[in-house]
């Protein structure tokens, strides 16, 4: 047992190293020039209508699009091989069976990335920005929701819903608003874990939620929305996508080692 949880330690600390390199490859990304020359001329009402725009996209797909997304996640599939994976870890703790997880996670993170970018430049290339948002956010959405089932966590609770929407954020802002939204997952996410499910204003999170990602793809949106041109910006889904894939495995998989962690050391 005492193994068990050292390597559970290791793990968590080297999670922590991952974030910190995210936040830091992210931060010091440059701009291209198309981007530059688009920050100029984005038009002021822009990031009212993408705010609006992924304020309903939200509303639509966690009221109503939930299930449907739900049943494309094969997950019993998904629970059989978290059950032989956890076997694996309890006979030989390691680096190894660890990893077990997050190389499965990253696959299927990998094939999420790879839809998001033919989508956005299919899009991009007839001039298509904002059309773009509820297809993408869907895609996300499936690729986070797959995640959460194959660490064993649900997606479908106000609270979890709650979580995600932190982790969207967490995955796509920079800067201090990165750290806050980050560090407001972990927590709610901990609270979450040990039944202490805090009260939710899940429509004022919603709306923080969409005022924070139209901000933060609202040159990539309008750069889509220009006919040939628009593939660069519909080009920017894979980094959209690769962000919020590389982020929800990386929280959910802390979640697991941490739940895991605490059991253990209250036995």
């Amino acid at each position: 047992m005492g193994e068990l949880v050292r390597e559970y330690d290791r793990q968590l600390e080297w999670l922590r190293r991952r974030e910190e390199q995210l936040f830091r490859r992210d931060a010091a990304r440059r701009k291209g020039r198309v981007m530059s020359w688009a920050e100029k001329r984005v038009p002021d009402k822009l990031m009212a209508t993408m705010d609006a725009a992924f304020y309903t996209a939200f509303q639509v797909l966690f009221q109503r699009g939930t299930g449907l997304l739900g049943r494309t996640i094969p997950t019993r599939k998904l629970l059989g091989e978290r059950y032989l994976k956890e076997y694996a870890i309890k006979k030989a703790p390691g680096a190894r069976s660890m990893g077990a997880f997050h190389r499965s996670a990253a696959l299927s993170g990998a094939l999420t990335t790879a839809a998001a970018t033919a989508e956005g430049c299919v899009l991009g290339l007839l001039g298509m920005g904002l059309p773009d948002i509820p297809i993408l956010m869907s895609i996300l959405l499936r690729a986070v929701y797959h995640t959460a089932v194959r660490y064993g966590f649900a997606y479908d609770t106000k609270g979890e819903r709650s979580y995600i929407l932190l982790l969207l954020c967490a995955a796509l802002t920079t800067g201090p608003d990165r750290k806050t939204y980050s560090d407001r997952a972990d927590e709610l996410g901990r609270l979450l874990d040990q039944e202490q499910v805090p009260w939710v204003d899940l429509e004022a999170q919603m709306r923080e939620a969409a005022k924070a990602l139209a901000g933060a793809m609202l040159v990539a949106k309008f750069l889509q929305g220009m006919t040939i041109i628009g593939v660069v910006g519909g080009a920017s889904n894979f980094s959209t996508s690769r962000r919020v894939t590389e982020m929800a495995n990386l929280k959910y998989q802390r979640r697991f080692l941490e739940k895991k962690r605490r059991k253990l050391t209250k036995a």
